[in-house]
């Protein structure tokens, strides 16, 4: 062991051989000699010296201890019994002498480590005294200069001791007993003994006096207001301890400081000098409260920190927080309950949820809604009446949701700030637990936490009173909104719209655009998603997540209802009105043959002109030119509009997906994360998913029953177009005059010269694809791209479906087959050409969006096999890769009927189970 020497001090030999200055021998000749400090440290090193030489002493006769082996253990193999007793009485003897206390050198090095933690518990003893001593006269003139920063940094340490002295152990016991070396040396007794009852009874004086002095001032700071002193004094009254009578005193200048910016707010004159803009000065009832909401948080921002760092022990930062948000709701909550008796909010609410179920009642499961019904738009089940204009009503909503959002808005912030407060508690108590982990390994306990607001105070329960006031007559704003809506004029230019985006009335595929979309809207949709969309997102507005999901539920309950009205407008004003024959849609040929009539009318007109003759004969032929033109113009028209019925759910669709993104957003940007009221709020938000759904399923719902309407006429379309039933060959002609095409009968048992014919002449499926032109072409042109696309499946499902059952009765050739596999495949290019959506025109989308037509592809494929030994591979190929749908009835019977192939044969290869 060496002695470490400081740069500014002797070495420890110098010291020791320095004999002008006589080493003391006790602790009392230290004391009382001249210099009582450099006395001390001298016996400290004396000590240490000879602890030292002890220690190098005790190491050199350990190097040359020898360890000799008991004569038994060197015996021979002569006494094994003998040698093995002697070795366990050896060991014994050896565990028992280190038991009792180890080595003579062991008890010596504990003893040393004993002095040497006496010494030092003694010299920071003496350390403690001397400073206590030496603060005793620097805070007593520190205090007589009125620098009370100075006294209490002088006073600091003895409180801490005298603390320490108070939770001293009890009279009897030994403090020594106990005494290790990471105790306090505050617990010292010898501490009092060597700074003196002279020193500790003058700190204890200028300690009582600084705090009648501080506590005077800082009062006096309190009734003057003075924030510069409040700052100054703080800081010293929490270093003294004094922190319970200061978070008194500032509680008070806090309270005064917020009654006064209350009235300032509050004062008539003063907001109106303000928010005098013109001759009308009408304050709206959320400023007041928003100005309340100001000053409490002004208060929070400026004082809060303060209190908190100097005055956290006394619970000051908690009782801040309480105190403003008692004067904040003992100020705002009489003025929320006069403004909601200003508005009569209550029975207004009660009134707007009977009106609002009315409504609704009528348009749920109605069998007619007459838009024409002047009776029926005059009736709004008394919302004119005993709610008001739907403008009043809006502009009241928006007061009210401004006064909630103030609301909530403070709320969150008084929120924050407790969650603040508790973490900084946490924090510093996580120090001190560091600290005292450091010092002596004893763990403390955790913090327990602290209610500093409860979780649903007044002003919370006033703010969901008024929530679900504000959302009930929002509701029912919402419906007498949807019911102006349905019963507005379609006689109104604006009623009927091009098709927007919002639908995908983009025409994004690889249709004939030759003939642009004419796709029409209603304004209906857009009206009621405006309505829902702007009441959804008011509600939001507020951040109140109780009502945001009440308004959410709502909007879809009135969705639902919006659902329900375009579903029977679909069915009565689109579905009925498109059906051939009875309908707009012609039973035999198309109605655009107007674009004829248009070219032959505008001839004529050009002809007379020019020629400068105007006869009866002329006049009368441009009469009904135009007259017929005007007729088809009229059709035209009535069919767009027909399809806009259907369009209209399309559009929805888009509507209330958007709204969904729209409030899924604002949840994310608005509302507190991870809370159980947020998760509502979502899958309150979720559940317009469903309603998109239910919109879509009704889309696909009217187009169904659409289809339905026009399969008479499509089977009669197919059966015109094959030519009956399919069984006899020949040819028809075409009653065109600019060609001199013919166009064959559906037959396949061809011999070279049939097919040779066949092939200069025009197929049935041309004259079917023409066919299905003259009927579908208005309603491709007046549908939506999507509604379009599933009408031209379904369509082309229902064509498909009539071909197989003719082809069932023909009997086929090898040419014959190879004809089929042209006419499928022309039907296949028609069916693609008329498609708008570049996905679905694929092969695999075609097969799958349409099974009937991969059904016509399957069974061209499979008649069209050389080798009946070609048919189990073309099967297992095809299944293997999903695309073979014929059950082996079906495949026997198409093969049976080629004429090359006889029936036993084909039986006889195909005896095998369907799954094969």
């Amino acid at each position: 062991m060496t002695a470490s020497a400081s740069p500014n001090k002797k070495p420890l030999v110098t010291i020791l051989e320095d004999q002008s200055k006589p080493v003391p021998k006790t602790m009392v000749e230290a004391l009382e000699s001249d210099d009582p400090e450099a006395a001390l440290r001298a016996l400290s090193l004396a000590a240490r010296h000879q602890a030292v030489v002890l220690t190098q002493t005790l190491e050199r006769d350990l190097s040359g201890f020898l360890t000799e082996l008991p004569e038994l253990l060197t015996l021979g193999e002569s006494h094994p019994v003998h040698n093995t007793t002697a070795c366990a009485d050896s060991i014994h003897h050896s565990l028992t002498k280190i038991a009792s206390g180890g080595s003579a050198a062991s008890r010596e090095i504990r003893l040393l480590e004993q002095e040497k933690a006496e010494f030092d518990a003694h010299a920071a003893a003496v350390h403690l005294a001397l400073t206590l001593r030496t603060n005793s006269d620097r805070a007593a003139r520190a205090l007589q200069s009125q620098q009370y920063e100075q006294v209490a940094q002088a006073i600091t340490p003895w409180l801490a001791w005298h603390q320490q002295q108070q939770q001293a152990p009890p009279p009897g016991t030994d403090p020594r007993a106990t005494h290790s070396e990471n105790d306090d040396p505050a617990m010292d007794p010898r501490v009092r003994a060597y700074a003196g009852e002279y020193s500790l009874q003058q700190l204890s004086t200028t300690y009582e006096t600084t705090k009648i002095i501080l506590l005077q001032n800082y009062e006096h700071a309190v009734q003057q207001g003075d924030l510069q002193a409040l700052g100054k004094y703080t800081p010293i009254l929490s270093s003294l301890q004094l922190e319970s009578e200061a978070v008194r005193l500032y509680l008070q200048f806090l309270k005064s400081l917020l009654q006064s910016s209350i009235r300032q707010a509050l004062d008539p004159t003063h907001s109106q000098s303000q928010n005098s803009n013109g001759p009308s000065n009408t304050v709206p009832p959320y400023v007041p409260m928003a100005k309340v909401y100001n000053a409490a948080v002004h208060v929070l921002r400026h004082h809060l920190p303060m209190v908190s760092s100097y005055l956290y022990k006394a619970q000051g930062d908690v009782a801040v927080v309480q105190l403003v948000h008692v004067q904040v709701e003992e100020t705002v909550l009489p003025m929320l309950e006069r403004f909601q008796k200003s508005r009569d909010l209550a029975s207004v609410s009660t009134q707007a949820q009977r009106i609002a179920a009315d409504l609704e009642e009528r348009y749920t499961g109605r069998t007619a809604v007459d838009a024409h019904d002047a009776a029926a738009e005059a009736d709004d089940a008394g919302f004119g009446a005993l709610v008001g204009s739907l403008t009043d009503v809006d502009a009241t909503m928006q007061e009210v949701a401004t006064c909630l959002q103030h609301v909530e808005s403070y709320l969150r912030f008084v929120q924050h700030t407790c969650d603040q407060v508790q973490k900084a508690r946490t924090m510093r108590h996580e120090q001190s637990f560091s600290r005292e982990w450091e010092n002596d390994g004893t763990p403390v306990d955790l913090m327990e936490t602290i209610e500093i607001l409860p979780t649903r105070t007044n002003l919370h329960l006033a703010l969901a009173e008024v929530g679900g006031q504000y959302a009930s007559i929002e509701r029912c704003l919402l419906m007498a909104s949807m019911q102006r809506a349905f019963h507005a004029s379609e006689d109104d230019p604006r009623y009927y719209r091009p098709l927007g985006m919002a639908s995908g009335g983009t025409n994004h595929g690889n249709g004939n655009s030759s003939f642009p979309s004419k796709a029409l809207q209603t304004a209906l949709v857009e009206t009621c998603l405006y309505a829902t969309r702007r009441g959804t997102q008011r509600a939001f507005a507020t951040g109140h997540t109780g009502t945001a999901s009440a308004m959410t539920n709502f909007g879809v309950d009135c969705l639902l209802v919006l659902l329900e009205v375009l579903s029977q407008r679909a069915e009565e004003a689109g579905v009925a009105v498109l059906k051939p024959g009875d309908g707009l849609l012609a039973g035999s040929g198309g109605i655009f043959n107007a674009h004829t009539l248009l070219r032959q009318g505008t001839q004529v007109s050009h002809a007379v002109v020019n020629a400068g003759v105007t006869t009866s004969a002329h006049k009368k032929k441009s009469t009904a030119a135009a007259d017929d033109l005007q007729q088809k113009q009229e059709v035209e028209r009535g069919i767009a509009r027909a399809c806009a019925m259907l369009n209209d759910l399309e559009v929805a669709v888009g509507h209330v997906d958007q709204l969904e993104s729209v409030l899924s957003e604002a949840i994310a940007k608005g509302f507190p994360p991870n809370t159980h009221d947020t998760e509502q709020l979502q899958l309150c938000v979720k559940s317009l998913g469903t309603v998109t759904e239910r919109f879509r399923m009704a889309s696909d719902g009217t187009v169904e029953n659409l289809e339905s309407v026009l399969k008479t006429r499509i089977r009669a379309i197919v059966g015109d177009a094959v030519g009956g039933s399919g069984e006899s060959s020949g040819f028809m002609g075409v009653g065109s005059k600019s060609t001199d095409k013919v166009t064959m009968r559906m037959n396949y048992n061809l011999d070279e010269d049939a097919y040779n014919l066949a092939q200069l002449g025009e197929s049935y499926v041309s004259r079917l694809c023409v066919l299905l032109d003259e009927l579908l072409e208005p309603l491709r042109i007046h549908l939506a791209p999507r509604l379009w696309d599933a009408l031209l499946f379904q369509v082309m499902g229902t064509a498909a479906k009539r071909l197989e059952t003719y082809l069932r009765k023909c009997p086929l050739t090898a040419l014959g087959a190879f004809l089929l596999d042209a006419d499928v495949r022309d039907l296949v290019s028609y069916t693609k050409s008329r498609l708008s959506d570049d996905t679905a025109s694929s092969n695999v989308g075609l097969t799958k969006s349409c099974p009937a037509l991969a059904r016509l592809i399957q069974i061209a494929k499979l008649v069209c096999v050389d080798d009946l030994d070609d048919v189990v591979d073309l099967v297992s190929a095809s299944k293997r890769k999903g695309l073979w749908d014929l059950k082996l009835d079906d495949t026997k019977a198409f093969l049976c009927l080629r004429v090359e192939f006889e029936d036993e044969h084909v039986h006889e290869l195909l005896r095998l189970p369907d799954e094969a």
